[in-house]
């Protein structure tokens, strides 16, 4: 799984980015810019692990499957995420352009979807145990 999501730039660029603090920072600064980068979705209450290793759930408009993040990295204007599919260890990498506001894909965090499926079995059990 290695597909090239980039190959836009646009001339509206405020700076080039280099670094995930430029990253972040022109992000906060201009929220309304990037708002499309916000790829990674997790409930409200899951807490992000700051090491890389975790597991998200890949959604593209085309695929989907279990990754694992192994690394993020920027460099002129573009987000690299260095990936792991979570069954067959074959590495890959997606690259996002920062100022390509299509939706290229979405990662939800693998934990909060364990924790769903956990819920809507307990909600079950106890809806089929009243019934």
């Amino acid at each position: 799984m290695n597909p090239d999501l980039l190959n836009h730039q646009d001339s509206k660029t405020i700076k080039t980015m280099n670094t995930i603090d430029e990253l972040i920072t022109n992000m906060t600064d201009a929220p309304e810019k990037y708002h499309h980068l916000k790829i990674f979705l997790h409930r409200e209450n899951t807490k992000i692990p700051s090491e890389f290793g975790r597991k998200y759930l890949f959604v593209s408009p085309d695929s989907f499957g279990l990754l694992k993040l192994n690394d993020l990295m920027v460099e002129n204007n573009s987000i690299k995420l260095h990936m792991e599919d979570a069954f067959t260890g074959q590495l890959g990498s997606f690259t996002i352009d920062t100022n390509d506001d299509s939706f290229n894909f979405l990662l939800i965090a693998w934990e909060d979807i364990q924790t769903l499926v956990v819920q809507d079995k307990i909600r079950n059990t106890t809806k089929n145990v009243i019934d």
